[in-house]
């Protein structure tokens, strides 16, 4: 017998019953028994969590090894597999190439593949290295057409299959039939709705430029979604965006708001009213200058105008071609906008002092509106604020609000191009410091229920920045332009319908569009194309049980642009 036998462990299984009796009889810690019988750490701690459920048998049982030889499948992807390592593809890429492939493999069974033919760990690679590799790679989709799509079968992988979610709420509005009804032009390739709904998947995966679509075009989920084989390319998609005269957005904006107020999205109570300027960094010398708040300076810019409900936070209107000189002009223009959708005109209107002018202000008290706004304040009107001594305590109690404790002094006065009286409320204690002098015709209402209602003039303020900040509102210096109105209207749609699909979601009910995207958009999933069927399941993600909740009575309906076929979806 050779004294070796009892030093060096011939048998693994002899191994592991002294690692386990060094630790039990010598008290040994696990460190020192990784180290003694050269084991890693996480191995000694895997052995001690299986021994309270071993017996004492079990420690000496034959281990169970692996085939010495690969699958028939493996086989036939083993050369594929190697040649993409000779690229300098990682075992990520590999798994994903393959999976285009409908090759399913696992990073277990690539890794033995590799260490087995000698591969060592790849270096890490630079970004232009990383670059270099996938637009070698890259096989440029066909030319977009829907008779391509038509004919489209078998499984794609998308990195967006959250953004079908939105099918039962397109569905909901209408929205197709919407785009169908529009003068907007199509081709025989790529019809007029499919073209516009291409569009409006660029705001809902909030892309900064359209430039930005040509990586797109690689998701062939994308162009599913939209009932073509691909996207439309930028060079299509920009022409599309000017090939048509203002009105033709305003027109889909009128058949888009009407659903929303039929829907009761939009109540039209209280509306919102506010100017937004998008900057411009480019050389135009025909934009005119505007105030920019961010920058603190005027700047030439695109003086675009929105309309909030206030009641339900829905943008309604929107316009994206404004005169600076005309821009009084166009809280005129919304009124009839509004009744030419629900049939009469709005009941109140809040906006600030710069939306319009007093001689303005005669035409909506012609008309029965109530309006609630801001007086300029001037050097005489601010000495005769500071000599009111006899103020009114109110109480907002607004949520969240720090100022909710006001005083107001309320009193009947005339003011220059108005013909009537209006009612001024100076209001102090609001954390400014020069009041708030608020004007309105609205001689009933109680001064808490006016100051309440125009402190809530904010919210269309945050609606802007939501739109500055996903739907990248402020990107016009891109190097591909897009016509402003219609990439303006595009995207007053888009935000409504985030915040439909957020409402639907309870702990997204109250989410800004970037968070929606993140939890339910901007996820993996696989589309399978069937002569009758689109099947989309989802992968794994920690809101999937509210997707189910969410489309448990939205399965197996068909769709127009999917040339009727059903769709369902799965997990």
């Amino acid at each position: 017998m050779n004294k070796n036998n009892f030093i060096r462990f011939l048998n693994p299984m002899q191994k592991r019953y002294e690692a386990i009796r060094s630790y039990y009889v010598d008290n040994l810690k696990p460190k020192q028994i990784a180290e003694k019988f050269n084991y890693s750490i996480h191995t000694v701690y895997k052995l001690l969590a299986q021994l309270p459920n071993m017996d004492l048998k079990d420690i000496f049982n034959k281990l169970q090894r692996g085939p010495k030889t690969y699958h028939k499948r493996t086989l036939k992807i083993k050369d594929k597999i190697i040649a993409l390592r000779k690229k300098n593809y990682s075992i990520p890429e590999i798994s994903e190439r393959l999976k285009k492939e409908n090759q399913q493999v696992s990073y277990d069974t690539i890794q033995r593949i590799l260490n087995n033919e000698g591969f060592s760990r790849l270096f890490r690679r630079t970004k232009a290295e990383l670059y270099e590799i996938r637009q070698a790679e890259k096989i440029y989709p066909e030319k977009t057409d829907i008779k391509i799509f038509q004919k489209m079968r078998g499984k794609y992988i998308t990195a967006y299959a959250g953004i079908f979610l939105f099918l039962p709420i397109i569905e909901e509005l209408e929205l197709y039939k919407i785009f169908s009804t529009t003068k907007f032009y199509g081709t025989k390739s790529i019809p007029k709705e499919n073209y516009l709904l291409s569009y409006l998947t660029l705001k809902l995966l909030g892309r900064e430029r359209i430039s930005h679509v040509t990586d797109l075009s690689f998701d062939e989920g994308l162009g599913i979604f939209v009932g073509l084989n691909s996207l439309p390319k930028t060079t299509a998609l920009t022409q599309y965006s000017y090939r048509h005269p203002s009105g033709y957005t305003i027109d889909l904006l009128k058949k888009f708001g009407k659903k929303l107020y039929d829907k009761k999205l939009v109540k039209g109570n209280y509306l919102n009213v506010d100017f937004h300027p998008i900057p411009y960094y480019g050389r135009d010398e025909t934009l005119d200058n505007n105030w920019i708040p961010l920058r603190n300076k005027n700047m030439k810019s695109i003086l675009s105008f929105f309309v909030q409900d206030m009641e339900t936070n829905y943008l309604i209107f929107s316009d994206g071609e404004i005169d600076r000189e005309e821009r009084s002009y166009e809280i005129i223009r919304f009124i009839e906008h509004f009744k030419s959708i629900t049939g009469q005109y709005p009941r109140h209107l809040v906006f600030d002092s710069k939306v319009t002018t007093y001689e303005k202000l005669n035409i909506l008290n012609e008309l029965g509106i109530k309006f609630i706004t801001l007086r300029r304040r001037g050097q005489k009107i601010r000495e005769r604020i500071s000599r009111i001594k006899d103020w009114k305590t109110i109480n907002l109690n607004i949520p969240k609000r720090i100022y909710n404790n006001l005083k107001v002094r309320s009193e009947i006065i005339k003011v220059n191009n108005y013909d009537g009286k209006l009612r001024e409320i100076v209001v102090t204690g609001t954390g400014r410091n020069l009041p708030m002098v608020v004007i309105t015709n609205d001689f009933e209402s109680r001064e808490k229920e006016i100051v309440t209602i125009y402190s809530k003039r904010w919210r269309i303020e945050n609606n802007i920045q939501e739109n500055v900040d996903f739907f990248n509102l402020n990107a016009i210096n891109s190097p591909v332009i897009v016509n402003v109105n219609f990439d303006i209207g595009m995207t007053l749609i888009a935000n409504s319908l985030y915040k439909y699909l957020a409402s639907k979601i309870k702990p997204l009910s109250k989410c800004k569009p970037k968070k929606v995207y993140r939890s339910l958009i901007e996820t993996k999933g696989t589309i399978t194309v069937e002569e009758k069927n689109i099947k989309v399941k989802f992968g794994p993600k920690s809101f999937n049980p509210y997707i189910m909740n969410l489309l448990e009575k939205k399965s197996d309906f068909l769709l127009p642009w999917f040339s009727n076929k059903s769709v369902s979806f799965d997990f």
